[in-house]
């Protein structure tokens, strides 16, 4: 199975036409796993001013006052969001993050630059498979459905935005939204959502990285920490053994600096990571965010699976094991024995089938299509992406696709060539 998607992500860049622009494209990371981990090199990317340089602050509003948390999750009872404004009126972009993001990731923190930069207020939240989110504003408790979640954000993106002017007095002129990867998903449905709330009208949503089809979009993520290593046969054999290869690498460079390009100086050197080890490492790290969401949903909901019902969490608990049972739990399993048997409670005689398609950007085809102020941004060997999504991309935005031969999941948003692009469209002057 790996090896299929392996052989899936790279050939999708010869079977499928580079249909965004005519001009040559010179992002240089041609390897899809490459670009994921190690994204642009640092003298390429789109300068943007340093984080002190921002004008900008966190705060939290309390969304759902009724909520009961144990002890040990008292810090999340209040969502926490990040603001950046400008003292003159302007534009403000919500900026949603991607799967088991927090609001203050480095991805995050690096779009919210770009967009102030550009003389844009930011607001920035965390995914709603993220933790707080979870525990602070999910009313099921329970993430990973479409249109739920995105009526949570819509709320969660009202009180933010009454907080931040209440607390820094700026003048908002239009709003704006983007979000990336489940993110850009989460975009989309909020924005479809708005569209009968009438509440934000947004001028201009932009769809960095979106999973097309979510559900099958996070089994291969899944598949990816399955991906066999010679000498690696579980995750923790899997850290020590990419842990010995930094360890060599270090000892022959003759220091332990921990520098931006760090991935791209290791593959130039002896200890080049394979693309099963990019692979297993993609894998790894989404797998931590689905045992974060697994553990904080079935706490929520009382489930039992990780923490038993009657055991009182206090602040002194410590979390750790059961955090490591639910590392046993990935996107999949989190489907197939929470969100499933909730769904099915409330929707009997439907199928799994049919709740995948509620929760895919296919539902909403008609009104992307439809939707002159919506873009997308995607890349042609996305480790998420099917030859059949990339094509729905295409098909559904047309003009509003901004699609590239390669750049893996995200690797290539902050090159000039992509950034300036869907720039220009958040800005008014592409369509």
């Amino acid at each position: 199975m790996p090896r299929k998607t392996i052989r899936i992500c790279t050939g999708l860049l010869f079977a499928i036409a580079f249909t965004a622009q005519a001009e040559q494209f010179d992002y240089p990371e041609t390897n899809p796993f490459m670009a994921t981990v190690a994204g642009t090199p640092n003298e390429l990317k789109v300068p943007v001013p340093d984080e002190v340089d921002v004008q900008q602050g966190d705060l939290a509003v309390r969304v759902l006052p009724d909520r009961k948390l144990p002890p040990a999750l008292s810090n999340y009872r209040d969502l926490h969001f990040r603001v950046a404004w400008h003292d003159e009126p302007a534009p403000l972009i919500f900026l949603i993050a991607g799967t088991g993001s927090g609001y203050d990731s480095s991805r995050m923190d690096y779009l919210k630059r770009l967009f102030w930069q550009a003389g844009m207020h930011v607001i920035v939240l965390s995914s709603p498979t993220n933790h707080d989110f979870i525990a602070a504003a999910s009313n099921s408790g329970m993430p990973g459905m479409g249109a739920e979640d995105a009526r949570d954000l819509h709320t969660a993106m009202s009180m933010a935005l009454d907080k931040a002017q209440d607390e820094k007095g700026f003048e908002v002129t239009e709003y704006r939204l983007a979000g990336f990867s489940l993110g850009a998903l989460n975009a989309a449905f909020v924005a479809e959502l708005d569209t009968h709330l009438g509440q934000f009208n947004f001028s201009k949503v932009l769809l960095l990285n979106p999973p097309v089809d979510l559900y099958a979009s996070v089994g291969r993520l899944d598949d990816l920490s399955y991906t066999r290593i010679p000498g690696v046969s579980d995750n923790d054999s899997f850290y020590e053994h990419i842990f010995q290869k930094l360890s060599r690498h270090f000892a022959q460079r003759g220091n332990s600096d921990i520098q931006a390009n760090l991935f791209y100086e290791i593959q130039n050197s002896p200890e080049a990571l394979s693309d099963p080890e990019l692979a297993m490492l993609v894998g790894a790290v989404f797998r931590f965010s689905a045992a974060d969401l697994s553990f904080m949903s079935d706490l929520i909901n009382h489930g039992g699976r990780y923490v038993p019902a009657d055991k009182e969490l206090k602040v002194s608990t410590s979390l750790t094991p059961y955090l490591r049972r639910a590392l046993f739990c990935d996107f999949s399993c989190y489907i197939n024995t929470q969100l499933w048997p909730a769904w099915e409670a409330l929707n009997a005689g439907r199928t799994i089938d049919e709740m995948a398609y509620e929760t895919s950007l296919r539902s909403l085809q008609a009104f992307l299509h439809d939707s002159p102020n919506i873009a997308a941004v995607s890349n042609a060997d996305d480790l998420i992406l099917t030859q059949n999504d990339y094509r729905f991309l295409a098909d559904t935005f047309g003009e509003r696709a901004y699609l590239y031969p390669h750049g893996g999941h995200g690797g290539n948003l902050d090159y000039p060539q992509v950034a300036e692009r869907y720039m220009d469209f958040l800005q008014g002057d592409a369509q």
